[in-house]
């Protein structure tokens, strides 16, 4: 069980108690870790935290750089101060691109994972479930760096507030600072030049930090979505057969049901037939159910081949295991298809026994006004067995493709 390989707690998410579900069901799982979203909210985390960490040292490098500007005057001054938060802009993007980079690979290469009976499959690595250490050291990485534990709930969005309270907890800090340096500065008799260029370098940090916050957030958001969804379309090309056969488990579970759906509204109808309630075109609508469910149980089978063939062809073929694929096969189409076969062979051999009753009745009745209305049953009838014969041929020959 999934739960005791990774050595979880007992109390179960719903969602760790759906996927082990599927899995002792089909042996086969495709669990989506981490999103495109996530991805791109990491981006936002570090922009955070490296202007947190920086926001304390910019202000001092920044004042210092004001006091040596101010040998030039207030536009030298002014100037210092530009460089430094222009350069401190500069750091921001280069650390961020690289560590961006560094995460969409970790992202191609792990954001999904196969969990299969026995194994997790993992960017092409291929981990047996009871070599925890393997698996530990390898999906560690992906917990520290996307702030979620797998099959746990995601942390970016905490990760994210933290981030923000402790950038505003520092520039607070920073204003009281620079207030108790100016208190201080102004006792003296020589303190107006300091002022003005603290006053100047405290206006320009602010509009700095402020552009650093709201606008750079803006175009991070922008530059995170945009990379984002690249990193996103490359995953889905190099693990297009883990979709492919994740999408075609869902298509027959899908499937399963409809037959399951459309069976109680036949019944309905042949009761309805039964008790010769023949309102409201119920032909057509017999006719009309038996066709969708030959139309739905040859999307399922179809679908069953091509899964069969698909995962036969997959890098999973060794670890699958297909006796566990043929009995959820069974379950989910075999059975109701046989449920339905059976229900309508047993119709259509009622319909047989009254078509010849009605056929006697015929022959013995001499008067046309009541000939008439049995005449009208028997083609009805006839019709009815006819299609019953077409979807009984079809359902048999859906059996036989999955033997």
């Amino acid at each position: 069980m999934l739960t005791r390989i990774l050595e979880k707690s007992s109390e179960q998410k719903p969602i760790t108690k759906e996927i082990e579900k599927k899995v002792d069901e089909r042996g086969f799982y495709l669990y989506e870790w981490i999103s495109s979203e996530e991805l791109r909210m990491t981006l936002d985390n570090d922009y955070l935290t490296i202007v947190r960490y920086g926001s304390i040292p910019l202000a001092i490098i920044a004042a210092i750089a004001g006091f040596i500007g101010f040998a030039g005057g207030i536009p030298g001054s002014i100037i210092a101060i530009l460089m430094v938060l222009g350069l401190f802009y500069i750091v921001i993007f280069i650390l961020l691109f690289f560590g961006f980079l560094r995460k969409s690979y970790l992202y191609t290469r792990g954001a999904n994972v196969v969990i299969t009976d026995n194994h997790f499959v993992q960017g092409g690595k291929i981990l047996a479930k009871n070599n925890t250490n393997s698996i530990q050291e390898r999906f560690s990485l992906y917990e520290r760096v996307f702030h979620e534990k797998f099959l746990e709930a995601s942390r970016l969005a905490e990760k994210k507030q933290i981030e923000k309270k402790a950038l505003f907890d520092n520039l607070k800090d920073i204003a009281m600072g620079w207030g108790n340096i100016i208190k201080h500065v102004g006792r003296s008799r020589d303190s107006g030049g300091i002022i003005l260029v603290i006053l100047i370098a405290g206006f320009l940090y602010s509009f700095m930090m402020a552009s650093v916050y709201f606008i750079g957030m803006f175009f991070i958001a922008i530059f995170g979505r945009i990379f984002g969804w690249l990193a996103h379309m490359y995953l889905l090309a190099i693990s297009n057969k883990e979709h492919i056969i994740q999408n075609l488990f869902g298509e027959i579970d899908e499937s399963a049901q409809k037959l399951e759906k459309e069976k109680e509204n036949i019944i309905n109808l042949l009761s309805e037939a039964s008790r010769n309630e023949w309102k409201e075109n119920l032909l057509g609508k017999i006719n009309e159910s038996t066709t969708l469910l030959g139309k739905i149980s040859g999307d399922a089978v179809n679908d069953s081949i091509k899964l069969r063939k698909t995962l036969e062809d997959s890098s999973f073929k060794d670890i699958f295991n297909f006796i566990k694929y043929n009995n959820w096969i069974k379950k989910q189409i075999l059975e109701p298809i046989d449920s339905i076969l059976l229900l309508i062979e047993k119709n259509y051999a009622t319909i047989e026994k009254t078509i010849s009753s009605l056929e006697d009745e015929i022959i013995k009745t001499t008067d046309p006004s009541l000939k008439k209305p049995l005449e009208i049953q028997k083609e009805r009838l006839l019709l009815q067995k006819e299609s019953f014969k077409r979807i009984i041929r079809m359902l048999q020959g859906y059996k036989e493709k999955l033997s």
